[in-house]
């Protein structure tokens, strides 16, 4: 069994493992000029007690890696397109499971093969270029940005691998066709990530919840933090949370800018005006990851679950 699902698979693992090593390549080789930058700049910096915000000196030049380095977040969601939304799909469409069946291998044994090297090599192959992505950002976390992209970096794009290749596996079982299967899977991903991302992730600890002044370019919170809101808050302790008039702002403050509204951030901070900010600290970081990554991997396991019974208890 373990051979012929080689044979039938043996050309992805191969086009993966390609496209592993390019990727290796090109971040191994800019990784280490990023790392050489990010070292020079800050023994330079404390040398003249000059450092200001690295963030905005550092890696301006690495557009275009970063943007693949960013890309790789689709990675996860291609593992359950490609491998496994078609793994059962493709067997019932082309009816090539009732020949393995009557070849003396049952449902059980071919069933948990094909999973057992699907997951196998999806988590390889996420594993690797997880760590491979963390250890290129490692100036940029250096810097407390990691919640900047918490989704490509740390154990959750393992996670994320794991959930879409036991989904693509639990439609396919369902549809026993490829085209529904993989746009089943598609929909269904990239709905489940979006809602996690924006509704879901911010609840996973109880926010730390501060009145701050102002910060020009930013919140006023610890730098690589996770912001959630950020509230104007009143002299009085009355909240803008819809917005402030004009009528409330201090008419000797209505000159120069800020956020193009022509109202002055030194007269507001003068006039007692601050930000309720709400906001996870960056110190959660690993927290979030183990989290989210428990989250999706018991999701998984459901989706293996109802998987496994559409195969071993319905009719082929």
């Amino acid at each position: 069994m373990n051979t012929l699902v080689w044979r039938l698979h043996y050309k992805q693992v191969y086009f993966a493992l390609a496209a592993l090593v390019a990727l290796c390549i090109v971040l191994l080789i800019t990784g280490v000029n990023m790392a050489h930058d990010y070292n020079t700049f800050m023994a330079n910096c404390r040398a003249t007690q000059t450092c200001g915000d690295a963030s905005s000196q550092l890696f301006r030049g690495d557009g275009a890696i970063m943007d693949l380095v960013d890309a790789t977040v689709v990675v996860p969601l291609l593992f359950g397109l490609f491998w496994g939304a078609p793994m059962l799909s493709k067997e019932y469409e082309d009816g090539t499971q009732n020949l393995v069946w009557t070849q003396g291998v049952t449902r059980r044994r071919w069933l948990s093969t094909n999973i057992m090297w699907v997951f196998l090599a999806a988590v390889v192959w996420a594993g690797a270029m997880a760590t491979l992505v963390s250890w290129w950002r490692g100036p940029e976390n250096a810097l407390d940005t990691r919640f900047n992209t918490f989704d490509i970096q740390g154990i959750v794009p393992v996670a994320y691998a794991i959930f879409a290749v036991a989904l693509g596996i639990a439609v396919g079982s369902i549809f026993k066709r490829v085209l529904p299967a993989v746009a089943t899977t598609l929909g269904t991903f990239v709905a489940f990530r979006v809602v996690i991302a924006q509704y879901v992730r911010q609840h996973y600890m109880t926010p730390v919840t501060k009145l701050l002044p102002f910060a020009r370019g930013g919140s006023g919170a610890p730098p690589g933090s996770f912001i959630i809101s950020t509230v104007l808050v009143g002299p009085g302790g009355q909240s803008y949370g819809n917005g402030i008039s004009p009528s409330d702002i201090p008419a000797v403050c209505r000159t120069g800018s800020f956020g193009g509204k022509g109202i002055s951030l030194p007269c507001m901070v003068s006039h007692g005006f601050k930000q309720l900010v709400t906001y996870q600290p960056a110190s959660r970081f690993w927290a979030f990851q183990g989290i989210e990554a428990a989250l999706f991997i018991v999701i998984a396991a459901a989706l293996l679950v109802l998987a496994c019974r559409m195969v071993l208890t319905r009719d082929a």
